[in-house]
């Protein structure tokens, strides 16, 4: 009878949760994600398509459908922030959102796998923040699949955000949230440096002589003719 009571003790205090030296819970134990994360991994997937398709179309020297020549997402698609490093602007968004999908459908360990999809999330949202900022008050001018893709990226960043675990180790939301804070400025900053012409003169804003001059050119049929040497 003893031998049972032992037993039965044993297993009770096993079930109940471990206390540290000081009499406080300790924090649960993150597991491991048996199942990918839907919501972040469809999100992720429509913003994949949408920017592919963008891409496509830059690349085809294509007009994105309900984006004809000088309508206001033309105007957008073909200015100076339309593209980075001489590739569509869109095709850095699909890298961005194919990274949150493959988080969402491979990492499975709970702490890196929020912390990774947060990051990602919250810069993507400020690039997207700063280029609508950039159409509406620069280019004056909006785009529809740059709205669409801004509330995709914001929707991942609000169900990422309500996705955090508990018992995160080592963590300070304060301290975490600004140093990604952080970085997402540092690459907004960085960008609008790159686009007002600090690191390279040929991305930053047109000379009006220059355009002027091309524009004048152009319409009169102007050829150069030169030779290799």
């Amino acid at each position: 009878m003893s031998k049972r009571r032992t037993k039965q003790a044993h297993a009770q205090a096993a079930a109940e949760p471990k206390r540290s030296k000081g009499g406080s819970h300790r924090p649960p134990v993150l597991r491991k994600r048996h199942v990918p994360n839907w919501p972040v991994l469809l999100l992720a997937l429509a913003g994949m398509a949408l920017t592919a398709y963008l891409s496509a179309t830059s690349w085809l020297k294509a007009a994105p459908a309900f984006c004809a020549d000088g309508s206001s997402c033309d105007l957008v698609q073909s200015s100076r922030w339309g593209s980075l490093l001489g590739l569509p602007m869109a095709f850095w968004g699909f890298l961005g959102y194919a990274a949150l999908g493959h988080i969402a459908y491979r990492v499975r360990n709970a702490a890196w796998h929020w912390k990774a999809a947060w990051t990602l999330s919250l810069v993507g949202l400020a690039v997207s923040i700063y280029l609508t900022a950039v159409s509406i008050y620069v280019i004056e001018a909006t785009c529809f699949y740059c709205l669409t893709s801004l509330g995709l990226m914001a929707a991942l960043f609000v169900v990422i955000s309500l996705q955090r675990p508990e018992g995160l180790p080592s963590f300070s939301w304060p301290s975490w949230a600004g140093q990604t804070g952080l970085l997402a400025v540092a690459i907004v900053v960085g960008l609008q440096l790159h686009y007002s012409g600090v690191f390279n003169s040929a991305a930053g804003p047109e000379n009006p002589y220059l355009r002027g001059l091309a524009e004048h050119l152009t319409q009169s049929g102007a050829i150069f003719y030169g030779a290799y040497w």
